[in-house]
C-alpha cells in the first residue's frame, strides 16, 4: 500500500475504524512502511489500548499534533505524507504545509480498499441486514388502526435495539401522498386505507450499516398505485439480476432507468440506483448515471429504484446485495411480492 518513504495520515472517522478498529471520535492514524501509530488525547488512551492492538499509541501532551507528526515521520524516513483531501480541514492543511515533507493528496485511497469486503465484514453486514429486516417484520405484525408514521417508526427502532443494533442509522416511513418524498421522515400523519406505505430502514451493528426498503399496500389501492409498485418491483429485480463481477455500475443504472422510462415513469425516478454499504451507509461503489465503477467480488451494494409522483404517492424497493465470485447474493430477503396490510 505504501512505498518505503511514504506515510499515510488518516483523519476520517470511518477510515480510522476500518484500519485500526478505533471507535473514538478524536485522534489521528499515521501509517508508515515500518510502523503504525495512533495519536490521541489522554482520554482515549485506554480505549486505544483495547481496540488498536497493532498500533503504537502516542498520547498528545505538551507537544501539539503537528510536532509529534514531524518527529514520527522523521524517525520512520517519511519523505512523502499522503493525506485525505476530502477530510482534512483547511486549518490543518495549512499546518501540514509547514512540515518538511512533500504533501500528496489522496481522494479515496482507503475508501477504494474498503469497497472489497473481507469475510468477517460480510458476516457482520449480514447480521446488520438481518436485524433491520426482522425489525420491520415485527413492527408490521404489531400494526394497528390509526397508527401514525412516527408510531410505526418507533416500533421499528425499538425492535432493532432489542435485536442487537448498536445504533439506528436512519428511518424513513412515508404513506399516501408523502410517498412521493424519497427521503421523507416519519410524521404524525395517520397511515390510512387505500394508500402505499414505504419503509426505508438502516441500523448499525458492530460498526457496519444495513439498508432495506419495502413498499406495502394498506388495504386495496387504486390501479395507478399498483402499476407504480409493479414497475418498481420489475425494475429492481432487473437491476439485481445484472449484479456480477466485471459489470459497470453505470450500465446497471442505465438499463434500470430505461426500463422505468419505457413504462412511462422516467421523470419520476429522481435519484441514483444504489450505493455501496459498509462502515458508512453510503460508500463506494456508487450506481448512478455518472459513476463508472466495475463491480468486483466482495463488494456490497444496494439496488433501490423508485417512482415518486407528487400529489399521488410513490414506491421504492431496495435490497442489499453481495457481489460473489460469479453472481450475487441477496442479504435482505423480505418478500417483494405485492402485499396488502389490513388495518385491524
Amino acid at each position: 500500500m505504501l512505498r518505503e518513504n511514504q506515510g499515510l495520515l488518516v483523519v476520517k472517522k470511518e477510515n480510522k475504524f476500518y484500519l485500526s478498529n478505533f471507535t473514538g471520535s478524536g485522534g489521528y492514524l499515521l501509517i508508515t512502511s515500518k510502523k503504525k501509530y495512533i495519536l490521541i488525547e489522554g482520554k482515549y488512551k485506554k480505549q486505544a489500548q483495547e481496540q488498536c492492538k497493532e498500533f503504537s499509541i502516542i498520547v498528545l501532551k505538551d507537544k501539539n499534533f503537528v510536532q509529534c507528526l514531524r518527529e514520527i515521520c522523521e524517525n520512520n524516513g517519511v519523505e512523502e505524507l499522503i493525506f485525505e483531501e476530502n477530510t482534512v480541514v483547511y486549518s490543518l492543511y495549512k499546518e501540514l504545509q509547514k512540515l518538511p515533507f512533500k504533501l500528496v493528496e489522496s481522494k479515496n485511497l482507503v475508501e477504494n480498499q474498503r469497497a472489497i469486503k473481507r469475510y468477517d465484514e460480510i458476516e457482520i453486514i449480514k447480521k446488520s441486514c438481518d436485524i433491520a429486516q426482522k425489525s420491520i417484520e415485527r413492527a408490521l405484525d404489531e400494526f394497528e388502526i390509526n397508527m401514525s408514521e412516527k408510531d410505526l417508526a418507533d416500533n421499528i427502532e425499538r425492535n432493532a435495539k432489542k435485536l442487537g443494533a448498536e445504533k439506528i442509522d436512519f428511518i424513513i416511513v412515508v404513506s399516501g401522498e408523502r410517498g412521493a418524498l424519497p427521503h421523507g421522515r416519519p410524521t404524525d400523519k395517520k397511515i390510512e386505507l387505500e394508500e402505499l406505505l414505504t419503509i426505508d430502514f438502516g441500523c448499525i451493528y458492530k460498526g457496519y450499516h444495513s439498508d432495506i426498503t419495502r413498499t406495502y399496500s394498506i388495504g386495496e389501492v387504486n390501479f395507478k398505485l399498483k402499476e407504480i409498485y409493479d414497475v418498481v418491483k420489475e425494475a429492481q429485480q432487473l437491476g439485481v439480476s445484472m449484479v456480477k463481477p466485471g459489470i459497470n455500475t453505470k450500465e446497471i443504472d442505465r438499463v434500470v432507468r430505461e426500463y422505468i422510462k419505457s413504462a412511462g415513469f422516467g421523470e419520476y425516478f429522481v435519484h441514483g440506483l444504489g450505493h455501496g454499504i459498509g462502515v458508512e451507509g453510503h460508500e463506494k461503489p456508487l450506481l448512478n448515471e455518472c459513476e463508472n465503477n466495475i463491480l468486483k467480488a466482495g463488494m456490497v451494494l444496494t439496488i433501490e429504484p423508485g417512482i415518486y409522483i407528487p400529489e399521488l404517492g410513490g414506491a421504492r424497493i431496495e435490497d442489499t446485495v453481495l457481489v460473489t465470485n460469479d453472481s450475487y447474493e441477496l442479504l435482505t430477503t423480505i418478500s417483494k411480492e405485492f402485499k396488502e396490510i389490513a388495518l385491524c
